[in-house]
C-alpha cells in the first residue's frame, strides 16, 4: 500500500459504491448543499445494471414514482434512457397498476455517470474502499486500498453485491464481483470490527445471448405503450423496442434433471438465502418438476450492443448445462450465449442494526443502503439510497434525522420492515404486502409526497406549486359531483339507457353516478356537466370517487397506525418489567429497539393483546 496522505481532504458526506443506491444518496445529499466524495470501485460499474436492465412493474414502480415525488433522480434517468416502457396490470385496480420500462443500460449508465460528473457538489472517483475510520464507535472517513484516507461527517455504504462476493458456476466459486468485475474483499472485516452482524445472501442471473441468433417468429411480440405518461409524467416515445414472450418445453424440464447434479443448489456450494420472488429455473423444476411451461421473456439490453436478456431462465449451472436448457426453449434452438449466467454470494448487514434514518444505532455517522441492507433490485436499492443521503447531509449540518410516517409510502414501509423484522432472504417490495396499497397507488405519489419534498429542498418551488394546483383541481372537482345533483327525468334515464347502465328512482349526486362501475368520468357530458380534459387527472378523479367507501375505511385505519407511531418508546425502557408481555417478546423487542409503538407492532410474533399493554403503558407514562 501507499503511504497515507498527511492531510486527507474533507467532505461533509463520503458515499462508497456508486450503483443505484450510491447514486441517488451521492444525489440527494449533493442536491440539498453536502460536499459528496463518490467512490467507486470501478468507473464502469456507474449505476450498473448487473443483471435484467428493467425498472419498474408492481410495487418497484411505485417505488420509482414515489422516488420522483420526493426529489430523487431514477425517474428520470429511466425516463431519458428506456428502450420501451408499458403499463402493467393495466386491466386489474388502480392499486396494482404501474409502470414498468425496459432501460437500455448502457445509454443509462452513461448517462447517470455524466450527471454525477457535471454535478459540483459531487467528485466521483475510482477506488475501492478498504476500511472504515473511527474512534469510539463513531465513523470519521474511510480508507482507499492505495493507502489514500478520506475524511467526512457520514459515511454510507453502497456496497451492492461485491461485499466479499464469490462468483458461483456448477462446482466453480470463486471471488467476484457482478458482471466480471473485482469484489471488495476487505471492508467486510472493517465492518465487523465495528460490532455489525454480517450474514450471507445469494443472488443470480440467466445467460445472455447474440439477438442475431434468435428465432422471433416463434415468439409473441411484446410492444411497448406509445403515448402514455412516464415515471416523471413526460409522454412515451412513439418508437420503442419490442420485448419477446416465449416459454419452457418438457425438453427444458429434462435438460434441467439430467443436469440438476451439477446445480449450486444440489452441489451446496452456496448459501440457500436468496430471493424468493426470482427463482432460479434449477428451483422452479425441483419445486414444480410437473410443470412444463414456464414463461421466459426476451428482452433486449441495449441499442449499443446485440445481448438479450431471459427473463425466467435464471440459472448458474455449469455452461454446457446451460446450453442444453437454452437449446430447448422455442426460438433459441439455434441461439448462441454470449455471457453464461451465474449466482453471486456476497456480505450482508442485518438491517435491525439500523434506525430508520439508515443510520446505524451502534455506530454514530455510519449509514447504508441497497442489497447490503438485505433487499432486491435497482428501485429499492435507489429508494434506501434517497433516505440515507439525505439523512447523512442532515447528520453532516446538525439537523434532525427525516424519517417518513410508514402510511405515506411503499418507501416508507419497506424501511419499516428492514429495520424491525430479521431476514433470511432479500426483501422485494410488492403490492400485496400493504395494507393501504388503495392508498399508495402509482399516479397518486405527488400528492402524497411532493410537498414533503419541497419542505426537504429536494423540489423547486414551481413543481411545487404545479403540483399543489393539479391536486386542487381533484380535490375541487371531487367535491362538485358530490354536490351535483342528478333528477330521474324522463331524458336522464333515457341517456342511461344508451350507456346501458341502470336507471334510478331518488334524486342521486354525479359522484353517486360515477361510483357505478359502468360510468366513466366522460360520460359525465351526457348530462350537461362540465368535464375537465386532462386525462391524467380524470383517472385520479374517477378512483376517488369509484373507491370512495373503501377509502375512508382506509384513512381511518391510517390514522389508528399513525397514532401508533405518535406513541415513542425511549431507547432505555426496561421492558423485563412490563407486566403481560410473553419473555418471548420482550426479548424481541429488547433486540429491536423500536422507535415507537408502531414500529413495535410490527414486529413479527408480537400479538395486538401486547401491543395493547404497551399502548396503555405509554398513554399514562409508565413508559
Amino acid at each position: 500500500l501507499l503511504c497515507r496522505v498527511m492531510n486527507p481532504e474533507n467532505f461533509d458526506v463520503i458515499v462508497v459504491g456508486a450503483g443505484h443506491a450510491g447514486t441517488e444518496a451521492a444525489f440527494a445529499a449533493a442536491n440539498l448543499g453536502s460536499k459528496v466524495l463518490l467512490l467507486a470501485t470501478s468507473l464502469q460499474c456507474v449505476a450498473m445494471m448487473p443483471c435484467n436492465p428493467s425498472v419498474g412493474g408492481p410495487g418497484k414502480g411505485h417505488l420509482v414514482r414515489e422516488i420522483h415525488a420526493l426529489g430523487g433522480q431514477m425517474g428520470k434517468q429511466v425516463d431519458a434512457t428506456y428502450l420501451q416502457i408499458r403499463i402493467l396490470n393495466e386491466s386489474k385496480g388502480p392499486a396494482v397498476q404501474a409502470l414498468r420500462a425496459q432501460s437500455d443500460k448502457v445509454r443509462y449508465h452513461l448517462h447517470v455517470k455524466s450527471k454525477l460528473e457535471e454535478h459540483q457538489n459531487i467528485t466521483l472517483i475510482q477506488g475501492e474502499a478498504i476500511a472504515l475510520l473511527h474512534n469510539n464507535q463513531s465513523v470519521y472517513g474511510v480508507r482507499i486500498i492505495t493507502g489514500i484516507e478520506y475524511h467526512a461527517s457520514a459515511v454510507i455504504l453502497c456496497t451492492g453485491t461485491f461485499l466479499n462476493g464469490h462468483i458461483i458456476l456448477g462446482h466453480s466459486k470463486t471471488p467476484g464481483g457482478p458482471s466480471g468485475n473485482t469484489a471488495s474483499i476487505h471492508l467486510s472485516d472493517s465492518i465487523r470490527e465495528l460490532g455489525i452482524r454480517i450474514h450471507r445472501l445469494q443472488t443470480a442471473t440467466p445467460p445472455r445471448i447474440a439477438g442475431q441468433s434468435i428465432d422471433f417468429s416463434k415468439m409473441k411480440p411484446m410492444p411497448g405503450d406509445p403515448g402514455i405518461l412516464t415515471f416523471t409524467k413526460d409522454i412515451s416515445r412513439q418508437k420503442q423496442r419490442h420485448c419477446y414472450l416465449t416459454h419452457t418445453t418438457m425438453d427444458t424440464v429434462n435438460a434441467v434433471k439430467e443436469n440438476l447434479k451439477d446445480s449450486p443448489l444440489k452441489i451446496g456450494n452456496i448459501t440457500q438465502h436468496g430471493p424468493k420472488h426470482c427463482p432460479s429455473i434449477d428451483r422452479k423444476v425441483i419445486r414444480f418438476p410437473e410443470i412444463e411451461m414456464h414463461h421466459i421473456f426476451v428482452e433486449p439490453e441495449s441499442d449499443f450492443h446485440d445481448e438479450w436478456y431471459l427473463l425466467g431462465l435464471t440459472t448458474s449451472m455449469p455452461p454446457e448445462a446451460q446450453e442444453a436448457v437454452v437449446h430447448s426453449v422455442p426460438g433459441l434452438e439455434n441461439a448462441r450465449i454470449v455471457r453464461y449466467g451465474y449466482a453471486i454470494e456476497y456480505d450482508a448487514i442485518d438491517a435491525t442494526q439500523l434506525k430508520k434514518s439508515m443510520e446505524f444505532k451502534m455506530v454514530a455517522n455510519l449509514f447504508t443502503a441497497g442489497q447490503i441492507n438485505g433487499t432486491s433490485g435497482y428501485e429499492e436499492a435507489a429508494a434506501q439510497g434517497l433516505i440515507a443521503g439525505i439523512n447523512a447531509h442532515n447528520k453532516a449540518h446538525k439537523k434532525p434525522p427525516f424519517v417518513l410516517k410508514s402510511t405515506t409510502s411503499y418507501l416508507a414501509e419497506m424501511v419499516d420492515e428492514l429495520v424491525t423484522n430479521p431476514r433470511n432472504e432479500p426483501l422485494r417490495v410488492t403490492t400485496s404486502s400493504s395494507e393501504f396499497r388503495l392508498h399508495l397507488r402509482s399516479d397518486n405519489a405527488e400528492e402524497r409526497l411532493t410537498a414533503i419534498g419541497y419542505e426537504l429542498g429536494l423540489i423547486p418551488k414551481a413543481r411545487y406549486e404545479f403540483e399543489e394546483w393539479q391536486k386542487q383541481i381533484v380535490n375541487q372537482e371531487v367535491e362538485s359531483l358530490k354536490n351535483t345533483l342528478l333528477r330521474p327525468t324522463r331524458e336522464v334515464l333515457a341517456k342511461l339507457q344508451a350507456l346501458k347502465s341502470s336507471s334510478f328512482k331518488n334524486t342521486i349526486s354525479l359522484a353517486n353516478l360515477l361510483s357505478r362501475e359502468d360510468i366513466r368520468y366522460r360520460d359525465l357530458k351526457h348530462f350537461g356537466y362540465p368535464c375537465i380534459s386532462q386525462t391524467h387527472l380524470i383517472s385520479k378523479i374517477e378512483t376517488r370517487v369509484k373507491y370512495d367507501f373503501f377509502l375512508q375505511k382506509l384513512k381511518r385505519r391510517m390514522e389508528h397506525a399513525d397514532e401508533l407511531d405518535s406513541l415513542i418508546l425511549n431507547e432505555d425502557i426496561y421492558y423485563a418489567g412490563i407486566e403481560g408481555l410473553s419473555q418471548g417478546t420482550k426479548e424481541k423487542i429488547e433486540s429491536v429497539k423500536p422507535f415507537s409503538v408502531g414500529q413495535a407492532s410490527k414486529i413479527d410474533g408480537i400479538s395486538s393483546a401486547e401491543i395493547a399493554i404497551l399502548i396503555h403503558a405509554c398513554k399514562q407514562g409508565l413508559i
